[in-house]
């Protein structure tokens, strides 16, 4: 199919590339390529025929297009002659076709033009090869316009009032000279008059014939006429007297009137007689600036107004107007009035698509009915056609550009259909569906397919795909190669045949980053290329950087969504442009019977082969096929014997998947041996330690095998599930491999796009007895009723579970366990003497219930043996947000996987745990309690005493669950011997009423001061803080006779119920006491033993002064004698002696001279 944008033509969509690509089956590295003396426009279409490949070249600037036959023989291209055309062909290769069936060629130049009457005629000029390229050519014009010049009498009818001053009305006149020059040789004839108030013929088309057409002459001695504007009074005055026979009118030409004025009428009237007049009417100036002045001119034109109106805000503009009036005089000239259609086949394009089905050709012609567009049946031998297009011809179908592309749909049991793509209709674009018709029938349309995306060129390509190469073509792909969305540029859509409609079912896109790659700008229906014997697609997208083509596989019932390859331009050529731009794909070009695809760029065409695709057969086999047991547990592993572990053989053959090629084949295989690739630690050890094993063999079609073997590591603990041994493999890829048969050597294909994996397990022998089926008993046990629950900060929980099994080998054993939401599971551990046994838990996350969690425990290393028992810890932390009962319930379940159901009524078990709520009380002594009294013999006889108490409850998440609180103060209880007796009483804040009670001591614990005697119990109002006050009045009942010390002591304490509740930090911090010390003191008469005191300090005072005396204490020589001994008897000296003085000398006071030293220095 040819890729396309019309207007008239672009010659190229564009294209980018794949940030990453694929490979499949289509080798990269181009087997040929084919370069032509051509321009960058060779390659834009490619058709390969049966000894090479018909490439077009559209013509650039001033060259000529041409084809070129390209041989596999040699890399330049020579031209195809066109023996016997006499004509020009400017974009001969814009439009190649061929039959499948006849092997026939069509091409086409949809620019063939020409000029008619200064105005280009634009048809096409279609060829019809043979096969060969060689022999009688077909060839011809469909719908060519034949040049009919139509007659036109024109009058100009100017306005020369006094509103125009003498530059405008020079500018009027300019203009008309202007439009006679350039139609003075076309058959039209000119004639001009003059208005104001009056009209003026100023020339008739006697005299603009007889003036040889000269405008200078006609209009050079013109003056204005300076009055009124009576514009219906002039424009009956051309009806009565310039559209005459003798003023040189012809009857059988056009009559058309182009009024120029510059204000709207000063008269009144009707202009009936101007009904077969075409009337165009410019007005100029200021005067016409509201829509309202604007459509006083309405009346003067033809219908339709907006057709015939033409308004001009300077006169400046009049000189830019040629070409609208010129474009309105030749639809005047060729319109047919009844649908209004300026062209009918005149700028046909006819071929700027083509194709061709058993015979029968059809080409599109985009620029038919006003660019509405059609397609032309032609005829076998080219001689004639048929037009076919949209009916009815309306409005909305102008400009749709039907035809732009066109596909044979066959079909083996009704008439063919044939798409047409019209990318330009309502600016979204759609596809029709027509019916051939029978013998000397219509053509009818059966089916529309209508796009979405506002200029996304939908339908600006179209291929239809015979999926199974039945002879019915079930796919419709439609190419929008400017749809946009998710930054990819181009999008193709899959219709497939449902009866006798096509219904879309999936879509084909490129990589996204390219948002103008123009992805779908050709689309082309390969041959198998994959061996699955189904038709694939390849689709081009010339604008992702270098270009790049897309290959999708066919698939039961459609095609593949992804590509299995994209060949990226700059990966077959460095430099290379446009790379898909064009693709054809059908034929073998190397002669190993596989379809080779050519895809055309800027300037070049490249051929990539096909390479055969094969399977790989693997088969994977093990001696012994189990693996004894014995030899890979743990007390087997650690002696010293000798290990036979497993042998592995791996066998490999090709298998052909192109059963068409023909050729050796014979590839290089790579391979990856794994045992347990799934785990972290294998199972299994190659030789050299590994779990993993790499290299390389030679395959062919023929059976061939490789021998290995593995052992096992020290201590297997998983001995239930197999060991997993998978093989990968893929063909390497060698650079210089040959790929082309005749070069007679082997060829290296290409491995089929699958999972290249075989994976093969090896089993664990199993000792379960002659049936070799383990049956186990399991049981779970776990005491009914455990220690309480203390719900604090630091409080864990720990759980004991028992579990045997009393049957044969377990495998998998699993203990489940349900609990409450407010417990967090913390750790689990084997108790002695099994904590060798692995364990481990988890806590699932889903699944829970909204009261409940679950925790799964694996227990076993695999196996738990027949008869083996074992006790585990499960322990959890508390978490002290949550609601919580009076008990906390856990239900555990043991599972396995060998176990018969009708054994498990023991499997489960659960236990019941009290909780036990946190109660926070901290009591203490107030420091203004009485803590010491006194009682003498004189002083009072009765003494108050006063203990007070602070309770503090702190709050916590269970406020709301606090228990009732009592507050129990414990007094003495007097003795009928004792010298004092009280009496108690106790007030509390808030208030609330106690009672007292006796209390029962025994006798032993009679001297105990701090054993209460009496108790008040006070109920205890829950508030952060209470304070109880006990009194005591302490009353002297007896005489003194002795002195003695006494003890009182009041205590508080708080209970509360301790089935449910606990104390936070320990029922101490709840409790307090008051310890008061009673001195009984016994005063006695001591007055003469403080006379005899002072006389006996007298007497000793007298006696010292006596042996003073006696000793010459107080005689003077006594002085003077220490004097001389240096102040001391004994001749030491004294302390405030200074050593360095000279003996003899008077201390002087050294004080004293320090003025006398300053006197000095001085």
């Amino acid at each position: 199919m040819s890729f396309r944008i019309a207007g008239p033509r672009l010659l190229l969509l564009g294209l980018q590339l794949f940030a990453k690509a694929w490979s499949y089956n289509l080798d990269t590295r181009p087997t040929q390529s084919f370069l032509a003396q051509a321009g960058r426009h060779f390659g834009y279409q490619v058709l390969q025929i049966e000894d090479g490949v018909v490439v077009g070249a559209p013509g650039e600037g001033d060259n000529t297009g041409g084809l070129y036959h390209c041989r596999t023989s040699s890399e330049f291209c020579q031209p195809v002659s066109l023996h016997g055309s006499n004509h020009t062909s400017k974009y001969l290769g814009m439009t190649l076709a061929t039959d499948a069936a006849k092997g026939s060629l069509l091409a086409c130049d949809p620019g063939l033009s020409r000029t008619c009457d200064q105005n280009t005629y634009l048809s096409g000029l279609c060829y019809l090869f043979p096969q060969s390229l060689e022999g009688p050519m077909l060839q011809n014009r469909p719908a060519y316009q034949e040049c009919m010049k139509g007659k036109v009498d024109l009058v100009f009818l100017f306005d020369g009032s006094q509103s125009l001053d003498r530059k405008d009305f020079e500018k009027i006149l300019e203009f008309m000279k202007d439009v006679m020059r350039k139609l003075s040789n076309t058959s039209y004839q000119f004639a001009a008059v003059q208005f104001s108030t009056d009209c003026r013929t100023e020339f008739t088309f006697l005299d603009y014939v007889k003036q040889n057409k000269n405008p200078d002459v006609l209009l050079g001695s013109v003056q204005p006429m300076f009055l009124l504007t009576n514009t219906f009074r002039a424009i009956n005055y051309v009806v009565a007297h310039v559209f005459k026979e003798e003023s040189g009118a012809r009857p059988d030409a056009t009559k058309v009137l182009v009024i120029i004025t510059d204000g709207e009428a000063s008269d009144k009237g009707n202009i009936s007689a101007a009904h077969d007049i075409t009337r165009y009417i410019i007005g100029i100036g200021k005067h016409f600036v509201s829509v309202q002045k604007q459509k006083t001119l309405h009346i003067f034109a033809s219908e339709p107004v907006e057709e015939f109106v033409k308004i001009l805000d300077t006169f400046e503009k009049l000189k830019d107007l040629f070409t609208d009036l010129q474009r309105r005089i030749y639809a005047i000239e060729g319109t047919n009035r009844q649908d209004l259609t300026s062209f009918n086949m005149e700028l046909s394009s006819s071929g700027i698509s083509a194709d061709l089905s058993k015979g029968h050709a059809v080409v599109g012609a985009v620029g038919a009915k006003d660019w509405a567009g059609g397609f032309l049946d032609l005829r076998e031998d080219l001689q004639g056609a048929t037009f076919v297009g949209q009916e009815p011809l309306t409005s909305d179908v102008r400009g749709g550009y039907l035809g732009y592309t066109v596909a044979w749909m066959t079909s083996r049991s009704s008439r063919p259909l044939l798409a047409a793509g019209a990318p330009r209709y309502q600016h979204v674009g759609q596809v029709l569906l027509f019916q051939a018709p029978e013998a000397g029938g219509r053509w009818n349309q059966t089916q529309k397919i209508e796009a979405t995306q506002i200029g996304s060129y939908f339908g600006g390509e179209l291929c239809s795909v015979d999926l199974d190469q039945d002879g019915e073509a079930e796919l419709l792909l439609i190419g929008a190669p400017l749809f946009f969305g998710e930054q990819r540029g181009g999008r193709v859509f899959t219709y497939q045949r449902r009866q006798s409609l096509f219904e879309m079912v999936s879509e084909l896109q490129g990589d996204p980053g390219y948002p103008l790659g123009r992805f779908g700008a050709a689309i082309t229906a390969l041959t198998d290329i994959n061996g699955d014997r189904l038709t694939d697609v390849a689709v081009g997208a010339p604008l992702e950087e270098q270009g790049a083509v897309y290959i999708f596989n066919g698939k039961p019932g459609g095609l593949s969504p992804q590509p299995s390859q994209r060949i990226q331009g700059a990966q077959v050529f460095p430099g290379i442009r446009w790379f898909g731009r064009s693709i054809h794909g059908v034929k073998d070009l190397g002669g190993d019977r596989l379809a080779d695809v050519v895809v055309g760029a800027e300037g070049r065409v490249v051929v990539l082969s096909s390479r055969p695709v094969v399977d790989v057969v693997t088969e994977l086999s093990f001696s012994p096929e189990e693996i004894p047991v014995h030899e890979v547990e743990c007390s087997y592993s650690a002696r010293e014997e000798q290990k036979h572990g497993v042998k592995l053989k791996a066998c490999f053959r090709i298998k052909p998947l192109t059963p068409q090629f023909q050729g050796r084949l014979l590839a290089n295989l790579s391979y990856t041996l794994q045992l347990d690739g799934h785990r972290m630690r294998s199972r299994g050890l190659f030789p050299d330690g590994s779990h993993e094993l790499s290299g390389n063999t030679s395959i062919t079609p023929d059976k061939s095998c490789l021998d290995f073997h593995f052992h096992f590591p020290i201590c297997i603990q998983d001995l239930i599930s197999p060991i997993n041994v998978s093989l990968n493999f893929s063909l390497l890829e060698e650079e210089g491999t040959p790929r082309d048969q005749k070069v007679g050597r082997a060829m290296q294909p290409i491995l089929r796009p699958s999972i290249h994996t075989v994976t093969k397990e090896i089993p664990f022998e199993k000792n379960c007895g002659e049936d070799k089926k383990c049956e186990a008993n399991l049981t779970l046990s776990s005491p009914a009723r455990s220690g309480p629950l203390r719900l604090m900060s630091s409080a864990s929980l720990a759980v004991e579970w028992t579990l045997s099994n009393s049957g044969e080998d377990a495998y998998w054993v699993r203990l489940d366990l349900d609990f409450p939401r407010g417990l967090s599971f913390r750790k689990v551990e084997m108790l002695q003497p099994h904590s060798r046994m692995p364990v481990s838990c988890e806590e699932l996350t889903e699944g829970s219930s909204l009261l409940t969690k679950t925790l799964k425990c694996n227990v076993s290393s695999p196996i738990f043996k027949a008869g083996q028992e074992v006790s585990l810890q499960v322990m959890f932390n508390t978490l002290l947000n949550s609601s919580w009962e009076d008990f906390v319930e856990l239900n555990g379940t043991v599972h396995c996987e060998n176990e018969n159901s009708s054994l498990q009524e023991d499997n489960s078990a659960a236990t019941h745990i009290p909780v036990l709520y946190p109660v926070n009380i901290l009591t203490k002594e107030q420091e203004n309690s009485t803590l010491y009294i006194s009682f003498t013999p004189k002083g009072p006889k009765t003494q108050q005493v006063q203990h007070v108490y602070q309770v503090r409850i702190q709050p916590s998440a269970y406020d709301h669950n606090m228990p009732t609180l009592e507050a129990l103060v414990g007094v003495p209880r007097p003795h009928s011997e004792d010298l004092i007796t009280y009496t108690w009483s106790v007030q509390t804040d808030p208030l609330v009423t106690c009672h007292s009670e006796d209390l029962k001591r025994p006798s032993s614990e009679a001297e105990q001061p701090c054993l209460p005697g009496v108790q008040f119990r006070c109920p205890i109002v829950f508030r952060w803080e209470i304070l109880i006050q006990v009194t005591g009045t302490v009353e002297l009942s007896k005489e003194i006779k002795a002195s003695s010390t006494l003890s009182l002591c009041s205590s508080l304490s708080v209970s509360f119920n301790s089935s449910k509740h606990f104390h936070l930090y320990g029922s101490k911090a709840s409790e307090a006491q008051v310890l008061v010390k009673v001195d009984l003191i016994h005063e006695k008469e001591m007055l003469h033993v403080y006379v005899l005191s002072g006389i006996g300090g007298l007497v000793l005072l007298f006696l010292i002064f006596l042996a003073l005396y006696k000793v010459g204490f107080f005689k003077r020589n006594l002085k003077e004698k220490m004097e001389a001994d240096g102040g001391v008897p004994n001749g030491s000296p004294p302390e405030d002696t200074d050593p360095l003085a000279v003996p003899g000398e008077e201390t002087k006071d050294m004080g004293c001279l320090e003025p006398l030293r300053e006197s000095d220095k001085d």
